[in-house]
């Protein structure tokens, strides 16, 4: 678990191997539910083929409506969030903390092969407005590779980067991408690993050439009590954007306290 915390320091990102039952139990859940849109098409029984072959038996048009239906299903159960807590639980203790909050919508997402509208330019997440202060756990639902995945660089790079998107005009997110294009690479990673990082590293994704589809899902973390909305205000707050996970007795009492006063000064 140490090197769990140095691994993230110096990279900005690291490979950790959850409980693999909690793994095969949300992967179950996402399979079962497309599934039943599909049933007709697909005799095989084979998990892994099912995802890695999607593309095969599945219209790329009825690709949206699939990914929606599918995503608001996980993301009314308490039963998937808690799974997908579960997974990333206790490297979270070891690299945000013990109190935490969590998105409250869990991304799932569907690349298949030459697939141009699924794509996601170099960036980082605080661009958006997400805080500096959480981490993104992305799980692959299938093993992911070269184009099959994400690319990401290191954080030495992510730094120039940034500091010319945020205070240059001369060059644009795209234009920065090719100009530094030799220090990104793709992240490998297999199904039963998950990759947590900072949303400071600059990463993105890339028309899939490989002859497989991808499946993943990504749901941000961070310590309850670190800022919110730093860069601007925006929705990434609780309760909008992030609900609270873990709270202790201590920090209960402290809010309640401060409600009090906060209802004696109105």
């Amino acid at each position: 678990m140490k090197n769990i915390q140095k691994d993230f320091e110096k990279k900005g990102y690291t490979i950790v191997k959850p409980e693999k039952k909690i793994l095969n139990e949300i992967r179950e859940i996402i399979y079962s539910s497309i599934k039943k849109k599909i049933d007709s098409k697909y005799k095989n029984k084979d998990i892994d083929n099912f995802f890695n072959k999607f593309h095969e038996f599945a219209k790329s048009k009825d690709l949206n409506e699939i990914r929606f239906s599918t995503y608001n299903l996980i993301n009314k159960s308490k039963k998937f969030q808690n799974l997908y807590y579960q997974a990333a639980k206790p490297f979270l203790n070891i690299l945000v903390g013990n109190e935490l909050a969590m998105q409250k919508k869990i991304n799932l997402s569907i690349q298949m092969p030459k697939d141009k509208d699924s794509l996601l330019d170099m960036h980082s997440d605080a661009y958006a407005g997400e805080s500096p202060f959480q981490v993104v756990v992305w799980i692959p639902l299938v093993n992911v590779f070269s184009s099959k995945g994400m690319f990401f660089t290191t954080p030495q790079t992510s730094k120039k980067i940034n500091n010319e998107v945020l205070n240059n005009d001369k060059y644009n997110v795209k234009q920065l991408y090719i100009k530094n294009k030799k220090k990104f690479w793709f992240v490998k990673a297999n199904f039963g690993e998950i990759i947590i990082f900072s949303p400071l590293i600059l990463h993105g994704n890339k028309v899939n050439l490989t002859n497989e589809t991808r499946f993943s899902l990504n749901c941000r973390f961070k310590s309850l009590l670190s800022p919110y909305d730093v860069l601007k205000k925006s929705h990434r707050n609780i309760p909008n954007f992030y609900r609270p996970l873990d709270i202790k007795p201590l920090t209960k009492i402290g809010f309640n306290y401060l409600k009090t006063l906060q209802n004696k000064v109105i």
